[in-house]
């Protein structure tokens, strides 16, 4: 074959490709000098669930990466949560990392951590890492007096390219190797010939090394010198503090094994037995010593329930056994609460001997799946948890925490799970439980993840926790940015329960603080589509948070205000006291222009909420209950609302306005009242509880009032109806305020309608206490102005009282109207003096009629 056929047949250079089977070795250093919590041992399954990965990018972003919130466990759902907060990281960062990245990772797949770790490393230090490429050089010609010297030993055509590229075939090695290996191999002499066949086939000339390029961009390695540290001690040294650590732990050992049965009470040790136990544990008081009187003494008053206990079994496991079918509730109640009330020895029972708590766990808790969350035995079991949580965690918090985890929550979960009505009292009995720190929030809230393992469940849990978080204060970024990520999750889901939860987790944040309030606001998008949602309590939720970052717009500082001022001492703009240059300046106006401009476009996209949820027609009245009760606190900054907030107001049913608008009822004991109330407005189901408060206290009283005398106008009615009384007298200002010009000017629009409405029997109480509180105010200018423009309206309304009634409305007694105009009369003065003109008048333009009053005994 010529020489163009054998450059036509040689085959090709290999591509370039980088195989990495471990990590390189300046990529190794780097993770070495950041000093990481735990050592790498096996790159594939150390990296796989993200911790240290975290804990990497925590060294570079120290406010950014709390390493509090992530776990070091291998269990799938802690692999995804940990990978979920870096994903959110990376996208925050701008970091080019995707999930097809660290997706294989946590499949622990081969090469995958590897590939991520020299991309983080050539994100973090913008280095790039050596690639060594192994190039394959291309065949050479073939020399002639080679090939022909080849041909002579037996090779064949082309047996000197085989040298250069692979082993050169051996001719009939193969086969003589075969027919040795099938005599006797004990031989020596058979071996022997073995190895003499195989070396004279082995080839004789040295093959071509292979050519080692290197990139560019290699990086030098700085090797660091080895340093050798000396033995201090001798051998005998070693193998005596050997063998005492081996005594030590062997004793240890004994120790333990004789704690485990004595507390086993004759129970193995794998998972405790299948019913509640009570037997004692060791020199500690067992639990059931301190329950077993209790409940007897509660019992013993009831001989039914005393018959149906089985004598066999302990008084306790009896009762738990029975308390569902054959003991009353109240007798039940009483058996708990006095469990609670004893609450502080059990938990130091309990807290000697862990396996107590197990006990005492697993006798109580099947009562709160058999109870409903309406029953009041289900709310005495859960104060009995809950109570004894508290004292646990006053005096040992760490083991606490940890047997919430281990033996609550994995009892708890299925409840969760499938009661959606008990959840909230759940979520507050297990963060009983729990520290009010970050860390031991995060920790239940993780445990809680892996155990419900049911991610719509668990944001409706979040909902519930999230409240919970204000009183300590515990709420920092971190655990925000928990909230906030399944919120915004919630908000997608197609359950209406869970909208609902992501909605309230919301609301929650936005009211915490004005910084909060504002991260809630940049993801306006997400949540002002569910406008159209038709499950009332949806847009329940939704108004609520539309209210809350209303009230956080208008506590804003006004653009204007906000911009930079220009100093006219100097040539450059100054904010405050600073003066930068005037290139910063003018960035910073710009800014604060473009925030004052999306902050106006909030307040047009939250006013149009409000304005579709909050209306008269077609509107759910629990969701108008709960808007009437938000609403009133942004009606100030807000007026275009107070006209909608009117009319609702009036068409709400009686029994709703009249709840809001009368005064919490004081205390007993002389405390101030509460500023609102929880109530759930749909009984049986798992239903939230919603804020009532008196609106009388935060509403804007004068313009609900100029707006409720504009009202009949609006709606084409000839008098006032008994809501239009309720609400303008409970609009009125106290006895002891003076009436102004606006609150007259108030009066005139409305005295018609009023006057009238003191001839109606449902409206006259009502009516009456409207013109007293004008014919009586402060200052006595205001009161004459009232007195002197009701004189044409009372001779109007003295006429039509006695005149026939033609119309057939119900009118009031005389001698209630007699009563009320006397009762002014008396007070004298202007007052006096203008009803005795009044009905002078009377007298001589309807003498007929007032010929058949009694109204001439009024000055008798």
């Amino acid at each position: 074959m010529d020489g163009t056929a054998s450059e036509s047949m040689a085959p090709p250079v290999a591509a370039a490709k980088p195989m990495w089977t471990s990590l390189p070795r300046e990529v190794l250093k780097w993770v070495q000098s950041l000093d990481l919590s735990y050592s790498v041992r096996n790159v594939k399954r150390d990296f796989s669930n993200g911790f240290l990965v975290a804990e990497i990018f925590s060294r570079y972003h120290p406010r950014d990466i709390s390493m509090h919130t992530f776990d070091n466990g291998m269990k799938n759902a802690t692999k995804r949560d940990n990978w979920e907060q870096l994903f959110r990281f990376f996208r925050k960062h701008q970091y080019p990392i995707s999930k097809s990245d660290f997706e294989p990772v946590i499949a622990v797949a081969d090469g995958s951590a590897i590939n991520l770790l020299i991309k983080v490393y050539t994100l973090l230090t913008g280095r790039t890492v050596p690639i060594f490429i192994v190039e394959e050089p291309l065949p050479e010609e073939p020399d002639p007096d080679a090939g022909a010297q080849s041909a002579r030993q037996g090779g064949g055509p082309g047996a000197g390219d085989a040298t250069l590229l692979e082993p050169p075939p051996i001719a009939g090695a193969l086969d003589s190797l075969d027919e040795l290996r099938s005599a006797d191999a004990n031989s020596g002499q058979e071996a022997y010939k073995i190895f003499q066949a195989a070396r004279g086939h082995k080839p004789v000339e040295r093959s071509v090394p292979a050519a080692v390029g290197e990139r560019a961009d290699a990086v030098p390695l700085d090797i660091a010198e080895v340093k050798a540290r000396s033995l201090t001690k001798n051998v005998a040294q070693l193998r005596a503090q050997q063998q005492a650590a081996q005594a030590n732990l062997q004793k240890s050992r004994n120790t333990t094994s004789m704690s485990q049965r004595k507390s086993s009470g004759g129970v193995g040790t794998d998972g405790g037995p299948s019913t509640p136990s009570l037997g004692f544990v060791g020199a500690v008081k067992a639990a059931a010593d301190i329950m077993r009187p209790i409940v007897a003494t509660v019992l013993q008053e009831n001989d039914q329930v005393m018959k149906s206990l089985d004598p066999r079994k302990d008084v306790v496991v009896s009762f738990m056994e029975l308390c569902r079918t054959h003991v009353p509730g109240d007798v039940c109640v009483r058996v708990f609460y006095g469990l609670s009330a004893q609450a502080a020895q059990i938990a130091d029972a309990v807290l000697k001997s862990p396996a107590e708590f197990w006990r005492v766990w697993t006798l109580y808790c099947p009562a709160l799946v058999e109870f409903s969350e309406s029953s009041p035995v289900f709310e005495s079991v859960v104060y009995l948890f809950k109570r004894l949580g508290t004292l646990m965690g006053e005096l040992e918090p760490t083991l606490t925490h940890q047997l919430i985890l281990d033996v609550g929550l994995p009892s708890l979960a299925p409840l969760l799970i499938d009661s959606a009505g008990k959840r909230e009292p759940l979520c507050e009995l297990v963060y009983s439980y729990t520290q009010p720190a970050v860390l031991s929030r995060l920790g239940v809230l993780r445990g809680l993840k892996e155990a419900i393992d049911k991610l719509p469940v668990y944001i409706a849990c979040l909902s519930y926790f999230v409240p919970m978080e204000l009183q300590p204060g515990l709420l920092d970024e971190h655990l925000l940015e928990h909230y906030m990520y399944y919120a915004l999750i919630g908000l997608q889901s197609p359950e209406p329960k869970i909208r609902v939860a992501g909605l309230s987790i919301l609301v929650t944040a936005a009211q915490l603080s004005p910084e909060l309030a504002q991260s809630v606001l940049t993801e306006l998008q997400n949540f002002v589509t569910l406008v159209h949602d038709n499950w009332w309590e949806v847009q329940a939720q939704l108004l609520l948070l539309s209210v809350r970052l209303l009230d956080h717009l208008a506590s804003l500082p006004p653009a204007d205000e906000a911009a930079p001022q220009l100093n006219p001492d100097a040539t450059v703009w100054r904010v405050g006291e600073e003066e930068p240059p005037d290139a910063e300046v003018v960035d910073e106006a710009a800014k604060r222009a473009a925030l004052a401009k999306a902050n106006q476009m909030a307040v047009e996209q939250l006013l149009f909420v409000i304005s579709q949820l909050f209306r008269p027609a077609g509107a759910s009245k629990i969701v108008l209950q709960v808007g009437l009760s938000a609403l009133v606190k942004i009606l100030t900054p807000y007026p275009s609302l107070v006209t909608a907030y009117t009319a609702v107001l009036l068409q709400q049913p009686a029994g709703l306005r009249q709840r809001l608008l009368q005064p919490a009822p004081v205390p007993e004991d002389g405390s101030p009242p509460p500023q609102s109330r929880r109530l759930a407005y749909v009984i049986g189901t798992s239903s939230r509880l919603y804020e009532e408060c008196c609106i009388c206290d935060h509403w804007p009283a004068l313009e609900i009032a100029r707006s409720l005398a504009d009202q009949p106008q609006l709606e084409q009615l000839g008098h006032f109806e008994p809501e239009h009384v309720e609400v303008l007298t409970a609009c009125l200002p106290d006895q002891d305020v003076d009436i102004d010009e606006e609150w007259l000017a108030v009066f005139e629009k409305v005295k018609n309608y009023i006057f009238v409405a003191v001839l109606d029997p449902a409206l006259h109480q009502g009516a009456c206490d409207v013109v007293r509180r004008f014919w009586l105010c402060h200052p006595q200018n205001s009161a004459l102005q009232a007195i002197e423009a009701s004189k044409k309206t009372l001779l109007q309304t003295l006429r039509i009282n006695y005149s026939d009634n033609s119309s057939g409305q119900a009118r009031i007694a005389e001698s209630s109207l007699i009563g009320f105009l006397r009762e002014m009369q008396e007070r004298g003065g202007a007052i006096a003096a203008m009803l005795q003109l009044v009905i002078d008048q009377f007298r001589e333009a309807h003498n007929a009629e007032f010929q058949r009053s009694s109204l001439d005994t009024l000055f008798e």
